[in-house]
């Protein structure tokens, strides 16, 4: 289990998991738009998410974050997650985000319950992953057996 430090050690001591199956609605603070905007994953962690967006935040901004993990026969959800966003960089007309989750923020992000799901999130997309990349090995192994062929 990782211990608490400062967020420059702890910034990338997780290896960061491809989010495609991964639905990401944002709520900065106290938005008039009570269901949120559908933003664009980057990449997911259990510490937090990287998003793509045109929506402008601020650095150090406290937003809301709602995230969906879609499976082939259900659907893992999280709701109400707190984050901070902790860098940006531009990317054409969008924007970047890092998105650290506020583990202190209140109850509901305290809660082990919710940091199991996150955790198991994890766990999911990275299983994803390694089958994605057996399956383009595969692929790269069949390609060089049939031009020898």
């Amino acid at each position: 289990m990782a211990t608490a430090a400062p967020l420059h050690d702890e910034r990338r001591h997780l290896q960061r998991f491809p989010a495609a199956e991964l639905e990401v609605r944002l709520k900065p603070g106290r938005s008039r738009f009570r269901r949120g905007e559908v933003v664009e994953a980057a990449d997911f962690t259990r510490e937090g998410v990287a998003i793509i967006t045109s929506r402008k935040l601020r650095m150090g901004q406290k937003v809301l974050v709602d995230l969906t993990l879609r499976l082939d026969r259900s659907e893992l959800h999280q709701n109400r997650l707190v984050a901070v966003v902790t860098n940006v960089r531009a990317e054409g007309e969008q924007h970047r985000y890092g998105l650290k989750f506020d583990f202190r923020a209140n109850a509901t992000m305290r809660a082990l319950e919710t940091q199991a799901r996150l955790g198991r999130m994890e766990g999911i997309l990275e299983r994803i992953q390694k089958m994605k990349a057996r399956h383009r090995s595969g692929e790269d192994l069949i390609r060089t057996y049939s031009g020898q062929g």
